[in-house]
């Protein structure tokens, strides 16, 4: 019985790594120095015909709106920027976002909790979750290196109704002012500080007793 608790605790702690490390991740994504810097090298400003910082405004707008469930109403001239699905869309991505994000606040919380207990309760929980993070964001990092659409399309179908993501590079300014260059560049790099991250807290922990 001792053995079963000490795996659920175990496996407990160690999602609670995991989530923090992801929530961390994704608040860094966020920040609007990450965001212009990704929508200069995607050269996104070009693809939907504004200038640069039109374009940053622009997404600082959606991007708040994300965290705070907003309208996303953001205007572009006398029209807004995005159409109903567009949208739409973007409340589904919202509400996974800001569960992402309070996930890791979570899993903060619940180290903070295991640290007062027994401080060798963090390390071991710091190593697993930094093992799992790193295969598995690895492997992400090399599905879309290899084939960014099908896994692009995979993880959406994963957490988003068929037809309610997919829009056209021609008409739709959303993916104009997001195109596909911003998000091969944006996973590819997220997956790569996600595993990095892990790497570094994982070699700290390895050799604590």
């Amino acid at each position: 019985m001792k053995s079963l608790r000490r795996l659920l605790r175990r496996s407990l702690l160690a999602l609670a790594a995991a989530a923090l490390a992801i929530g961390a991740t994704t608040a860094i994504f966020l920040t609007p120095p990450v965001v212009h810097s990704l929508l200069s090298v995607s050269d996104a400003h070009t693809v939907l015909g504004v200038e640069p910082r039109v374009a940053e405004a622009l997404s600082d707008a959606l991007v708040g709106d994300l965290l705070t469930d907003g309208a996303f109403d953001a205007p572009l001239g006398d029209e807004p920027l995005l159409s109903a699905g567009e949208r739409s869309h973007l409340a589904d991505v919202g509400a996974l976002l800001r569960a992402v994000l309070v996930a890791g606040l979570g899993g903060l919380l619940v180290l903070t909790a295991a640290r007062l207990r027994r401080r060798a309760w963090l390390r071991v929980a710091i190593r697993d979750g930094a093992a799992l993070i790193v295969g598995g964001a690895l492997l992400a990092a090399a599905a879309f290196a290899l084939a960014f659409d099908a896994t692009f399309a995979f993880f959406h179908g994963l957490f988003f109704a068929a037809g309610t993501w997919t829009f056209n590079p021609a008409t739709d300014r959303l993916v104009q002012l997001y195109p596909q260059d911003f998000w091969v560049l944006a996973a590819m790099l997220f997956c790569l500080v996600l595993a990095l991250g892990s790497f570094v807290s994982y070699r700290m922990t390895a050799r604590t007793r």
